[in-house]
């Protein structure tokens, strides 16, 4: 064995080496889809008014915002298509909590900071008998609640009132039931820059914002305008807080405070960074996938693999003798190589991108036809079988490189305009074209190398 062709089954040898590192175990290394996983699966129906209907740029808007959200959120290869003229379908795989999504992707997520010019009484909470000895102390303690219920209701419509007389005021209430007439708005969403997960001084999540340059002179002017006043941060028309501010806040930072979980100021700061949803919507659907049929159409999808593979192996045997053995050998090279990559990728496994690994198990030995056929053809012009081997390599690579080069093109369109499970096949099948010519290429070539050298005289 010469010392290139030992070089050259180092290199290969090395190469599935690690990428059977990569692979094996294989349970929990490839990321699913939601047709083979299971997931969520979520229909919107944006609403619209008499004054303002919908039109066809709210919803191209609203799905931009969606993609932003989600992808942000870091979901593997979500799905949002347009459905009809004021519906978006929305498949998001691997989603163990629905609910959790819905509110991620359902939540309008207008933000304010307001102007309080008033505040109502906390409405008194309820009574219970455990918490008295006797039936007397019970009934006292009802009659104060109804007096304290009564007069905050009737403080809370006299706010309501004040805000139906004047179109700029608005009543707000918090998760505690206290009860805020709003003003002013003095910031908005929109004049934000960026928005992280942090934790406040007591160490509870939170949310850190920080403005733009307009919105930063904004806050800036409201904090100086309202000391030792309130201004409320409000949410889709709930108080989240309404701290009093003590000085005046310059560099465009502020910071959202109150009942979060990690999650929930996680989810909070994805939908303030991509911004507010054009327009409200109405949730038609949200189901469950479960993954029954994703188990189903995996283990469909690996016996239609194996029994190709297996067929297409047994085909090169018969038909190529000795040289088919180095063909199979460089087609489950290039099947290892491929899910190799697609773990180190991170690429998601849908079940289109199930056929592409298919398809590529064909392409495995496409080249490997047309580099057999040459050689046989320099071989009955008389010439060695080495030297066969060297002209049929070098005029098959033409072709072999012009075949591929066209699917690459066809696959990256695919992966461009395609979304979902589509730019899953694409990826799929661009590295399985990429993996198909090392096997040919580069593993076919040094086995026969070996091989031939050795038996110099064997006959094409």
């Amino acid at each position: 064995m010469l010392k290139k062709d030992k070089v050259r089954l180092g290199v290969i040898l090395i190469v599935i080496v690690l990428s059977a590192l990569a692979v094996f175990p294989i349970e929990g290394r490839v990321k699913l889809g939601l047709d083979l996983k299971g997931g969520a699966h979520i229909v919107l129906q944006a609403k619209g008014t008499d004054e303002r209907p919908i039109e066809d740029d709210d919803i191209n808007k609203l799905v931009a915002v969606l993609r932003n959200r989600i992808d942000q959120y870091g979901i593997a290869e979500p799905q949002i298509q347009r459905e009809g003229r004021d519906r978006v379908a929305i498949d998001l795989p691997g989603i163990e909590d629905p609910e959790a999504a819905l509110e991620l992707i359902g939540r309008t997520a207008v933000l304010e900071f307001r102007q309080v010019t008033g505040a109502g009484p906390t409405m008194p909470p309820p009574v219970e008998r455990k918490n008295y000895s006797s039936d007397e102390d019970y009934n006292k303690a009802v009659e104060n609640w109804n007096l304290l219920n009564a007069s905050a209701l009737k403080a809370i419509e006299e706010l309501e009132q004040k805000a139906k007389d004047d179109p700029n005021l608005f009543v707000g209430k918090d998760d505690r039931n206290n009860v805020y007439l709003l003003g002013q708005i003095y910031v908005t969403g929109k004049d934000l820059a960026d928005a992280r997960t942090t934790f406040d001084e007591l160490q509870k999540p939170a949310v850190s914002l920080k403005f733009s340059r307009d919105g930063a002179v904004a806050f800036e002017a409201a904090t100086a305008a309202n000391i030792e006043k309130q201004i409320a941060i409000v949410l889709d028309g709930a108080v989240i807080s309404a701290p009093v501010v003590r000085a005046r806040i310059s560099g465009g930072e502020a910071q959202i405070s109150g009942n979060f979980t990690t999650e929930e100021a996680a989810r909070l700061a994805v939908m303030l960074r991509a911004g507010a949803l054009p327009v409200a919507v109405e949730v038609l659907e949200n189901r469950s996938v479960g993954p029954t049929l994703g188990e189903d159409s995996v283990r469909s999808g690996i016996k239609s693999g194996l029994i190709g593979a297996g067929l297409v192996a047994v085909f090169m045997l018969i038909y190529y003798g000795m040289l088919g053995i180095a063909a199979d050998i460089a087609m489950a090279t290039a099947m290892l190589i491929l899910m190799a990559l697609m773990i180190a990728m991170k690429t998601t496994l849908t079940l289109p991108g199930i056929g592409g690994i298919i398809l590529t198990i064909g392409m495995a030995v496409d080249g490997n036809i047309l580099i057999y056929e040459r050689m046989k053809e320099e071989y009955r012009s008389g010439k060695t079988i080495m030297a066969a081997l060297d002209s049929g390599f070098r005029k098959a690579l033409v072709v072999i490189l012009d075949s591929n080069v066209t699917t690459l093109i066809a696959a990256a369109v695919l992966f461009y305009f395609g979304s979902g499970p589509v730019r899953g096949f694409a990826v799929t099948l661009s590295l399985g074209v990429l993996t198909a010519m090392f096997g040919n290429l580069v593993v076919t070539r040094a086995i026969l190398q070996v091989m031939l050298r050795k038996r110099k005289n064997m006959a094409l």
